[in-house]
């Protein structure tokens, strides 16, 4: 038969010479010859009139395309798209247009992204991917997928497409820039050791362009580490191997960013000043540098220079230096209306947050948008700007929002900027407000700005500020076992005063309650008088303790869930101190030797495997009470806390914990704790104070043994509460990072689902294939199973979507996607019987 489709296909080719003739060859090849020529214009013009003569030629899709090429070729990138998709509009698969069409596609999608238009061409791409997921051009859209996602910061993402493209095109055309972009991912994700290993590899190539480049590349990556010095040391090295290079000027630009962090500014604008060819950036980096000399006045000659270079593209960083100028000339008003019109702050006074509406604007054409880092910079001038004009409500809430959107984000500098802003604005007198102290941690407003990872500096009794400020340093005090000097500064706050003398003592406390600013509102007045009680317990002064809290009993209010919680928690911590007896310095003077203090920690331990944990609790309380040392302190202080709440009691299970964070976050314990406290929280419902120690886990202890659950709870809590930006961050990372946790089925379900939602049905199936081959967790099974059969009927397979089906009914009976899944079975199952 074969000789039969032979003869047949050749007739159809003598026909249509027969009926085109010589001509409609000679005018292909003549226009052909000029796209190979790189004759764009003469090519174009060639095929668009073979194609108006010979429109059913066989050669009229090469034709087609040749003139797409053509016309992209001459930077007509609509026109050329229009011949492209006409192409892609036939078929891929068909056989005289598909390889037409197949590079046809490619070039839609390449389009858009050499024009610089990233939103559009990754959906392009991503859908290239889902096509042709073994074309040869997808070594080009992984590559271009991974450098969006570079360009976007998105580490995890780029890491998979750069690492996707050097295993299926290791010798590729875009192999050596793959391999930089996975080295820029590793590195971005603190896999330092994996990033240098690809550099150290570059380097030592024997492609000359190749070493040139990583050479250079590794010295910005130690610039993103922090090592500026190490920086300034290898691109040196550079600058002498490599005179002539097209990156030296870049070289000298990071050398001068390294110097600036080091403070160096004379000479950061020393090394700018050698550039030749100084860009916008480059001068608006001598006038950071100038800035940091109070050099102001040559600082404004060299921005004023900039903004006639710059135009509009550096609009919103120009904005930002100039309010710089302006705080320095303490115009405040000015500052402000300057910083509010590029970060277009929303402030709710009901609620007193701040929202920043920058986050989510688009770019815009022609400007350029600000990084993250330069946008909390805005952010903190702008709250110091609030602060000095006297609306410290609005910096409070602006640095609330700071410090929001520096967790999510996961950056330490940003982390650092919001610490830097929180000390200066408490130097004006503004102390913002959020954040946890002790147990019972709620959302108010005035709540302790301080958290677990951030030092704090030994307090002392503050004669001067407002009640807020008072409250929050007698906190402080507090924390720091400074007990005397913290029921001094609450007593100065509370008007407190204790009647011995009366025939009943009591204790009178005249704070007038408003809640204004700087003043304390019920929630904190009501910490603030049981701060007061556990000073005086720790003290030894019960007298006292109990005079005060029958006073703070009869404030409280009946109809506050928070008070009431405050109020019971108060009794708890009595009972802890009255347990230890008081006050005495930790781990010092033990009523035990170290030989029983252990003992009882490991009869302790043996009670609570054996889930006697009312016996390992009594256990646990003698040893505590014992004053023992640190090490045993934590560690049994942990175990008490797992007792507790095996055996129901959550609030104390949660004070024993939260004391180990506030007294011990040096400890070996610290990690436990903070995963414990945001599993007990979790489960409690208390989502918020879940996060907030789950994200400490994720920002401080990557390689915690239980960091993929923190990171699930974070993802959940993002699609639940937040933009959903970060989930898939968190998702993608258990997914590569943490394939023998708990978690990983789960993660994975969950980008399974996600590429299904977003019709990336490959991907899906992918995803789908990993968790079944894994042995998923028996909660998802059933939706993992029904996906299946759901892509398997997506693509016609109806015999495997049977199968997936009726396995949901199977090992899954009572699940509530039996009944679709019955449904769904029947159906392929006709469709199956058809088929045969």
């Amino acid at each position: 038969m074969n000789w039969i489709k032979s003869l047949t296909l050749l007739a159809a080719l003598l026909s249509t010479t027969a009926l085109f003739g010589d001509d409609a060859t000679d005018q292909f090849n003549a226009a052909k010859t000029a796209f190979d020529n790189r004759q764009y214009e003469s090519a174009a013009t060639g095929f668009d009139a073979f194609l108006a003569r010979f429109s059913t030629h066989a050669q009229a899709h090469a034709a087609t395309f040749y003139l797409a090429e053509s016309r992209m070729y001459l930077g007509q990138y609509a026109l050329a798209e229009t011949h492209f998709s006409r192409l892609v509009a036939l078929g891929l698969s068909d056989p005289q247009n598909g390889q037409y069409a197949r590079a046809a596609l490619f070039r839609i999608a390449e389009i858009p992204y050499m024009q610089g238009q990233l939103d559009i061409a990754k959906p392009r791409l991503e859908d290239f991917v889902d096509k042709l997921g073994h074309d040869n051009n997808l070594q080009f859209v992984l590559y271009y997928l991974g450098d969006i996602a570079m360009r976007n910061n998105a580490a995890d993402e780029a890491e998979w497409y750069f690492d996707q493209a050097n295993r299926m095109f290791p010798e590729g055309g875009k192999s050596t820039e793959a391999k930089l972009g996975l080295a820029w991912a590793k590195n971005k994700l603190g896999k330092q050791t994996e990033a240098n290993a690809i550099y150290a590899q570059l380097m030592s190539s024997t492609n000359p362009a190749a070493a040139e480049q990583a050479t250079y590349q590794y010295g910005t990556a130690l610039f993103e580490r922090g090592t500026y010095q190490e920086a300034i040391n290898q691109l040196t090295d550079f600058q002498r191997r490599y005179p002539t290079s097209s990156y030296f000027a870049d070289s000298q630009r990071v050398i001068a960013r390294c110097k600036g962090r080091q403070n160096d500014f004379e000479g950061a604008i020393q090394v700018l000043t050698q550039i030749t060819q100084p860009t916008a950036d480059d001068l608006l980096m001598q006038v950071r540098c100038l800035y940091g000399l109070k050099k102001m006045q040559e600082a404004k000659a060299v921005l004023d220079e900039a903004k006639r270079v710059a135009g509009t593209a550096y609009r919103d960083e120009i904005a930002l230096l100039e309010s710089v100028f302006l705080a320095d000339q303490k115009d405040w008003r000015g500052a402000i209306a300057l910083l509010e019109q590029v970060l277009v702050p929303q402030f709710d006074a009901v609620t007193n947050r701040m929202a920043i509406n920058y986050f989510l604007f688009p770019t815009t054409s022609g400007t350029k948008k600000l990084s993250d880092e330069a946008v909390f910079r805005a952010c903190s001038h702008l709250a110091l700007a609030y602060a000095n004009h006297g609306e410290s409500t609005k910096a409070t809430a602006l640095l609330n929002e700071m410090q929001v959107q520096a967790a999510l984000l996961g950056n330490q500098r940003l982390t650092t900027i919001c610490t830097d802003t929180q000390s200066q604005l408490a130097n004006i007198g503004t102390t913002p407000n959020r954040g946890g102290s002790y147990a019972g941690r709620n959302t108010q407003q005035q709540w302790n700005p301080t958290t677990q990872s951030t030092p704090q500096r030994t307090p002392t009794l503050l004669a001067t500020g407002t009640d807020l400020e008072k409250f929050w340093n007698a906190d402080r005090l507090y924390r720091a076992k400074n007990y005397e000097s913290a029921a001094q500064q609450l007593e100065q706050i509370l008007m407190g005063y204790y009647n011995q003398l009366a025939l009943q003592p009591f204790y009178s406390i005249s704070y007038n309650v408003t809640g204004a600013e700087g003043k304390l509102d019920e929630n904190t007045f009501a910490k603030a008088c049981s701060l007061l009680v556990l000073a005086k317990a720790q003290l030894g002064d019960r007298e006292q303790a109990n005079a005060i809290l029958q006073t703070f009993t009869s404030r409280i209010r009946q109809d506050n869930p928070t008070q009431q919680q405050l109020l019971q928690e108060t009794y708890d911590q009595l009972a802890i101190i009255a347990k230890s007896g008081g006050q005495s310095p930790t781990g010092s003077g033990s009523l035990l030797s170290d030989t029983e203090q252990r003992k009882l920690l490991r009869e302790a331990n043996s009670l609570f495997r054996s889930q006697r944990y009312d016996q390992a609790d009594a256990k646990l309380t003698e040893l505590i009470s014992s004053d023992p040392a640190e090490t045993i302190l934590t560690e049994a202080l942990f175990l008490q806390g797992k007792a507790k709440y095996a055996l129901g009691r959550e609030r104390e299970s949660i004070a024993f914990l939260e004391r180990i964070i506030d007294e011990f976050p040096e400890s070996k314990e610290y990690p436990e704790a903070l995963w414990s406290l945001g599993v007990y929280y979790e489960s409690g419902g208390e989502s918020f104070h879940a996060i907030e120690y789950f994200q400490i886990l994720a920002d401080r202890f990557s390689n915690f043994k239980h960091i993929d659950g923190a990171l699930y709870f974070l993802a959940v809590d993002d699609l639940t509460n937040g933009s959903g930006r970060t989930a898939t961050k968190y998702f993608t990372s258990i997914h590569r990072n943490h394939r023998n946790g708990l978690y990983w089925s789960h993660a994975a379900w969950m980008l399974a689902y996600d590429a299904y939602k977003k019709k990336k049905y490959a991907e899906a199936e992918t995803y789908v294939q990993e968790i079944l081959r894994n042995l998923p967790d028996v909660v998802i099974l059933d939706r993992v199973l029904y996906l299946k059969g759901e892509l398997a009927l997506r693509r016609g397979d109806c015999p495997t979507a049977l199968v997936a089906f009726n396995e949901v009914k199977k090992l899954c009976p009572d699940s509530p996607l039996c009944f679709y899944a019955t449904q769904n079975a029947q159906f392929a199952a006709g469709k199956t019987v058809n088929v045969k």
